[in-house]
């Protein structure tokens, strides 16, 4: 639930256990047909194009207690892990980054709706419901992050109640990853009791986005195929296109690495079939930069752009905004 649309809200919870399982995953990238919203698209555009869903399967936990201000207590450790699974793969594939930001969006999320996609709140009656249909006479928060249906009345409930759509939206709600003040699962201090279950969620990632410190940025490709340029894209759209894989030291996107043109100091990086050879392995430090194995360059957003397309390259490993960037 938002927290910009002040009010306190006591949840009268379900007696019956009701599991929501999601079956439809997305393969790899470019194993299928890309979908409409393309890498550059924005968090708007994504909404508006409706359900775009992240890696699959995710088990939503039964109808309980959230952990939501005025829920009678938190989930057990099972519901609560469940659930940080669902919230953090949603929301790296939206683009939160891994330095701290991923891990709270996760967390606020659990606190929010235990990971339950489909879960409404009705201000009026006080009660959750299950989409569809929505059965409240007035106002009501929706999904995985309780999209206000006033102060979010701009997204859609086919938007709000599709997992990735809500995530992405969310992701927008939140300044881009930068501000959870819009939830009170957040200012009330209730996500903090499931940072745990997420963080440990998170450490298991293998896929989502490569966000960059400059904000809003994540990496992506102009196309699939041998060659294509790694560029940047507009985080907060949730497409294939940003989706990659960390694997034993790769950044991967199905058959392809992500992998430096030639030895050059500043060499372009491209789309190669993966090999395992230096030129597409990259070790992540601590601070956030990627560092290619062949060059000891960094991977970097040349000029710090913020515009999407802007061929990658590697350079100078140095702490600028531009050459820290942050695996799934």
């Amino acid at each position: 639930m938002l927290a910009f649309i002040a009010r306190l809200k006591t949840r009268a919870l379900f007696l019956a256990a009701v599991a929501v399982l999601f079956t439809g995953g997305v393969a790899a990238a470019g194993t299928t047909p890309q979908p409409a919203v393309s890498a550059a698209a924005g968090p708007a555009a994504a909404a508006a194009a409706g359900p775009v869903r992240a890696p699959g399967p995710h088990q939503a936990v039964p109808f309980a207690v959230s952990g939501s201000p005025g829920s009678p207590g938190p989930l057990n450790a099972a519901q609560a892990a469940s659930a940080a699974q669902t919230c953090a793969s949603y929301a790296t594939a939206a683009g939160w980054a891994n330095n701290g930001s991923l891990v709270t969006a996760g967390a606020v999320c659990v606190a929010e709706s235990g990971g339950r996609s489909l879960v409404y709140f009705c201000d009026s009656t006080g009660h959750d419901g299950v989409y569809p249909p929505i059965v409240c006479p007035g106002i009501y928060d929706r999904g995985l992050w309780q999209l206000d249906s006033a102060g979010q009345s701009g997204i859609s409930d086919i938007c709000a109640f599709d997992p990735q759509c809500n995530a992405n939206a969310a992701y927008a709600v939140s300044g881009r990853g930068t501000n959870f003040a819009a939830w009170a699962g957040y200012t009330g201090g209730g996500y903090s009791r499931y940072v745990s279950a997420v963080q440990a969620a998170v450490d298991g990632l293998r896929s989502g986005t490569v966000a960059s410190a400059l904000l809003g940025v994540c990496l992506a490709r102009a196309q699939y195929g041998q060659n294509a340029p790694v560029v940047t894209g507009s985080c907060g759209t949730g497409v294939r296109q940003q989706q990659w894989s960390a694997v034993g030291g790769t950044i991967r996107s199905g058959q392809f690495c992500a992998a430096v043109a030639s030895k050059a100091a500043y060499a372009n990086v491209r789309l190669r079939r993966c090999d395992s050879l230096t030129w597409q392995q990259w070790t992540a430090s601590g601070t956030g930069q990627l560092r290619n194995v062949l060059t000891g360059g960094c991977l970097r957003d040349p000029g710090a752009s913020l515009v999407a397309g802007t061929q990658v390259t590697v350079a100078p490993c140095t702490a600028y905004a531009s050459r820290l960037w942050w695996l799934p």
